[in-house]
């Protein structure tokens, strides 16, 4: 949790201006004009207009999530490496299974924590002024999932390679300490 709470902290304004320059619109008030002409025009942007806080708009639900996301994820894969483990050894289609799981379980908690950081994230843009409790009452359980779809077609591949990468190389590397301390 913690080391995960620090990497938020350290990367957060660049999360932010990903979102920021995502959210860009080409119509509206400013047809045709992108209101940044980049990532360091992004940066510079929110930092004159909002200060350092600007930066960090939206990350307490990062920080909330980051602990209960990893430690769900890391429990899910173990539990389903156990539950298929053949003689001590985990088969590769249960080690990808598991992986698979782990990542359909991650967005299960990351999806919402995703759309409120999004929601704050780009609330000065617009002009609003939001809040956590705010955007849950605004969008109730079934908007909180909004793109869950696509982050599923994202997270469960990713820890299908993820996990099962991740086990071979830890034993390739303790196999080959063995032979070489």
């Amino acid at each position: 949790t913690l080391a995960g709470m620090a990497g938020a902290l350290a990367i957060y304004p660049i999360d932010l201006v990903k979102t920021r320059l995502q959210n860009q619109r080409s119509s509206g008030a400013y047809a045709g004009q992108a209101m940044y002409s980049g990532p360091w025009d992004c940066f510079k942007y929110v930092y004159r207009l909002e200060g350092i806080r600007g930066l960090y708009r939206g990350l307490l639900p990062q920080l909330v999530g980051v602990g209960p996301e990893k430690a769900l994820k890391l429990v899910v894969n173990d539990t389903i490496r156990d539950i298929v483990r053949v003689d001590g050894e985990v088969p590769v289609w249960g080690q990808l299974m598991a992986g698979s799981c782990a990542g359909a379980a991650q967005v299960c908690v990351t999806n919402p924590l995703e759309i409120i950081k999004i929601r704050l994230q780009t609330a000065t843009e617009t002009g609003e002024t939001t809040n956590v409790v705010k955007v849950m009452k605004e969008l109730g359980f079934k908007g909180m999932y909004k793109g869950a779809s696509a982050c599923f077609a994202r997270d469960i591949p990713f820890s299908f390679i993820y996990f099962p990468c991740y086990s071979g190389l830890k034993q390739s590397f303790m196999k080959y300490n063995m032979f070489c301390g």
